[in-house]
């Protein structure tokens, strides 16, 4: 008895070592979390839509046609959440919306143009990732499919409280927020105001109405201020002036212009 019991004790480590690795044998190892693909919502109203909550919202599944430039049509099925329902719980209704994809290209609707629109994460019942658009993509079933957004990234709820809305004569309504003026190339330029000599940074108007691709035949050209203000001028003088300048905080500088050219609060600009 003595001996076996030495001969236990001997064994008791190599058991014990036994018992250890077979219980890690049997652990499964869970992989990492998946990082829930999110858009961020901006403007009237902060925050963000991550796929996850999409997903748990009342979804439709409906029946779409994207009809491309050339005319080819491409029927398909989508699922997705009404964009109107996203906008209603928010409780806001945009004049206009900004779409910007992953890829930076950022179309601006107004309400008339979205408010069919759906948020979709699946077409023909099957997730929509990378190669096909997703994770989340704008579906406007009774619009072009110009106006349809792939890799969606965030929404800009707008209206003219908070942002320059530039339209008229164009083929694009474009609506810029200060951060969205804070992508163009400024200019610095040096112009008398009310006497006095000053520094001006701001982003060139023609820089601007090149975006909105103003149509061959305009004219010109009305700044209207938030309280109604305006001032008109030519087309053709206001485009061949590369100084002509409008700031982040929308101030319009109108170098060789008296200063009542000089809008403040700059809210519109029209091409007639």
């Amino acid at each position: 008895m003595k001996n076996g019991g030495i001969l236990n004790r001997k064994y008791i480590p190599v058991l014990a070592i036994l018992v250890l690795v077979l219980s890690l044998g049997c652990t499964t190892e869970k992989a990492p979390a998946v990082p829930d693909y999110t858009i961020s919502v901006t403007g009237l109203h902060n925050g963000s839509i991550s796929l996850s909550q999409l997903k748990a919202m009342k979804a439709e599944t409906f029946d779409a046609t994207l009809v491309k430039s050339t005319g080819t049509e491409i029927p398909s099925n989508y699922t997705g959440v009404k964009l109107m329902d996203i906008l209603n719980s928010y409780g806001v209704q945009p004049e206009y919306i900004s779409f910007v994809s992953e890829d930076g290209y950022m179309i601006t609707l107004v309400k008339d143009e979205y408010d069919a629109g759906y948020l979709c994460y699946a077409e023909k019942g099957v997730q929509l990732n990378q190669e096909t658009g997703g994770p989340i993509k704008l579906v406007i079933p009774d619009q072009p499919g110009k106006l349809w957004i792939t890799w969606l990234k965030e929404i800009k709820l707008l209206d003219s409280s908070n942002a320059l809305v530039v339209t008229g004569n164009t083929k694009v309504t474009i609506v810029l927020t200060p951060e969205d003026l804070t992508r163009f190339e400024k200019k610095t330029i040096q112009a008398e105001f009310k006497g006095e000599m000053g520094s001006y940074t701001g982003v060139p108007l023609v820089a601007i109405l090149d975006r909105a691709r103003y149509a061959d035949n305009a004219a010109s050209i009305k700044f209207i201020a938030s309280d109604g203000y305006s001032k008109e001028v030519s087309f053709k003088e206001a485009y061949s002036n590369e100084n002509i300048l409008i700031t982040e905080d929308f101030r319009l500088i109108m170098p060789g212009y008296s200063t009542g050219f000089w809008v403040n609060n700059l809210r519109r600009v029209e091409v007639i």
